[in-house]
């Protein structure tokens, strides 16, 4: 028997070749939370008959369905490309020095065609021990956030847009992937235009323009989402107030280069594990303000810009040979 509670909940996911045919989930990650669920919209008839003060159940039927939620997990070192290959579109896989550190590879994850989709299983105990299936299918990464503050471990969360929801399909064993470690602000830093700033929080958020309302007549399901958008990208930096460097960027509208990074141990010779990111970004603010006796603090929110050389990567230093 399962422990009854959310101890004992797991996730597993895989990708699908055809959009929306579910696959059997093979990788599985450890969860911080989830909220993944579907919604049924109701028709409901506005007709009028002489004495009916109630809606009558022949007067309502189900609508349109909808799977949508996040899911929040450690950023690791590990197991992570398949998440960031969702996130972006393209994936190149290369290795630094496939001759000296034969087990290092970089996988660098850049905006392109968003993948078919995944199927999705979410494990969740209840009372009396069982662990019930709830399987996603065509599932996309709608938007995500990597982010990581003074005091905690990075983390990541896609939020998904999904197609349909079972649970008939039986729960899949889990197993993960060993040795992974967690990647946090001790290992991070951020670079701007080459120089080091010391910033309290960091985050990127990216949205990637799907549309939600493809409904049409025959079918409650929606068609796969499209891209309709451009790639919204943005973030914030919590940073202590060190001059005017960083903010006459955003008075002059001056882009830049930012790099975020994390690092991991040793995998060979001088290779760490590594979740780098690099963005063309524009600062959109903001004045530092003075609330008290403490550390003046200086906002810097920003969007990521296409430059017509770089527009944002995210590379992943790891042992892992596919994402």
């Amino acid at each position: 028997m399962a422990i009854p509670s959310g101890l004992d909940a797991q996730l597993g996911i895989a990708e699908e070749t055809t959009y929306g045919t579910p696959v059997t989930v093979t990788r599985f990650y450890e969860i911080r939370n989830e909220s993944l669920k579907l919604g049924i919209e109701r028709m409901e008839s506005p007709a009028l008959r002489p004495g009916r003060r109630i809606l009558p159940s022949a007067r309502w039927a189900a609508s349109r369905k909808t799977v949508t939620g996040d899911i929040t997990m450690d950023l690791l070192n590990k197991s992570m490309g398949l998440w960031f290959k969702h996130a972006l579109g393209t994936v190149a896989t290369s290795q630094p020095d496939a001759t000296n550190s034969p087990t290092v590879y970089l996988h660098t994850f850049t905006p392109g065609d968003i993948p078919t989709g995944l199927t999705i299983q979410v494990g969740r105990p209840d009372i009396g021990g069982t662990v019930r299936a709830h399987t996603y299918h065509g599932c996309k990464v709608a938007s995500w956030t990597l982010s990581c503050a003074a005091g905690e471990i990075a983390t990541f969360t896609p939020t998904i847009l999904g197609e349909d929801e079972d649970t008939t399909t039986a729960l899949e064993t889990a197993s993960y992937t060993s040795d992974m470690s967690m990647m946090t602000f001790v290992e991070g830093s951020l670079t701007i235009a080459g120089s080091n700033v010391d910033v309290r929080s960091a985050s990127v958020e990216g949205n990637n323009g799907l549309a939600e309302g493809r409904y049409n007549l025959g079918s409650q399901l929606r068609d796969e989402p499209l891209e309709v958008a451009f790639r919204n990208i943005t973030g914030n930096l919590e940073a202590e107030f060190n001059g005017l460097t960083e903010y006459n960027r955003f008075v002059n509208g001056t882009e830049a280069s930012l790099v975020l990074l994390f690092q991991g141990a040793t995998i060979e010779d001088a290779f760490k594990f590594e979740t780098k990111i690099t963005a063309n970004v524009r600062f959109d603010g903001e004045t530092p303000n003075v609330t008290g006796p403490d550390i003046i603090m200086q906002p810097l929110p920003y969007k990521v810009i296409d430059d017509g050389t770089t527009s944002i990567k995210i590379e992943y230093q790891t042992t892992d040979t596919t994402p």
